[in-house]
């Protein structure tokens, strides 16, 4: 989101769409497997292409394509996300769960006031990194090897910390009996990390790393959070988190609300279509 305007990917093609009405205002093609976009200022727009290897830059004022930037032989770039002067891209690996990366991709994206889209370093962390954050450090969440019909090769997801500059991996560490991991958020007050995961979604302390179970009633494929009134008596009002998620196990036209406050489900609601991802605004 940015401004009046919402950024959707899809396979061949970036939209602009006026968030209100969803009437689209311009698209650029030229994309063979897009996963996601970030803005990268100077009026940019990064767009990770899995099917060309590279981040594409979309300049918003031309409305095209207006450089290319590689991030690696025959890798699978898909998540973004900036930090000052650099963007961060995971390499997520194949659609064969053996054919997993293990590498973030950095790119130079301004030096002052100038514009940049260089290259900056390959950083190796664990096995098919699939969701990032910044939070000091960037934070990689690394969902391991899955497979659900062969679960002998299966391993545990891990939570890696890179230093923005140094580009050092700082720590690594396993999340003891959580697998498929993915969809890593953070809450307002920057104490809690949440997680999916195969069996349900996690907290997970910013400090310590250590985990803990929110619920195993929902197996989310997307996940946000919200701060929001909450009535907690007849005449007051406190302002809590809100975990927003589907469930893939059961109907996935379904949003469920889940109050972290109370720890426990209050809210569902349907909508048209499977659901593929959230967005705040």
């Amino acid at each position: 989101v940015i401004g009046d305007n919402i950024y959707i990917v899809s396979e061949n093609v970036l939209y602009c769409v006026e968030i209100q009405t969803f009437i689209k205002n311009w698209e650029v093609d030229g994309f063979i497997d897009a996963q996601n976009c970030e803005y990268a200022k100077f009026d940019r727009i990064y767009v990770s292409d899995r099917g060309d290897s590279e981040i594409k830059v979309v300049d918003i004022n031309t409305r095209d394509i207006s450089a290319n930037i590689e991030t690696g032989q025959g890798v699978n770039p898909t998540e973004i996300v900036l930090s000052w002067e650099r963007a961060f891209v995971i390499n997520s690996g194949g659609e064969d769960v053996t054919d997993y990366d293990s590498t973030i991709c950095v790119i130079n994206i301004k030096d002052a006031a100038v514009p940049l889209n260089d290259f900056a370093a390959n950083v190796i962390i664990d096995k098919n990194p699939v969701s990032l954050l910044y939070n000091g450090s960037i934070v990689v969440l690394c969902k391991g090897i899955y497979n659900e019909l062969n679960t002998s090769i299966n391993t545990e997801s891990t939570i890696c910390l890179v230093g923005t500059g140094s580009l050092n991996t700082v720590s690594s560490n396993t999340l003891n009996g959580i697998y498929n991991a993915d969809n890593l958020i953070i809450n307002n007050s920057g104490s809690k990390y949440y997680i999916t995961s195969s069996n349900g979604v996690y907290y997970l302390s910013t400090t310590s790393l250590s985990h803990t179970l929110v619920t195993d009633d929902k197996v989310p494929s997307s996940l946000i959070i919200n701060r929001e009134s909450f009535a907690n008596t007849d005449s007051t009002s406190i302002i809590v988190d809100f975990l927003y998620m589907d469930d893939v196990n059961e109907n996935n036209n379904y949003v469920y609300k889940y109050n972290v406050y109370l720890n426990q489900f209050v809210d569902s609601f349907q909508v048209s279509s499977p659901i593929i991802d959230f967005e705040l605004y």
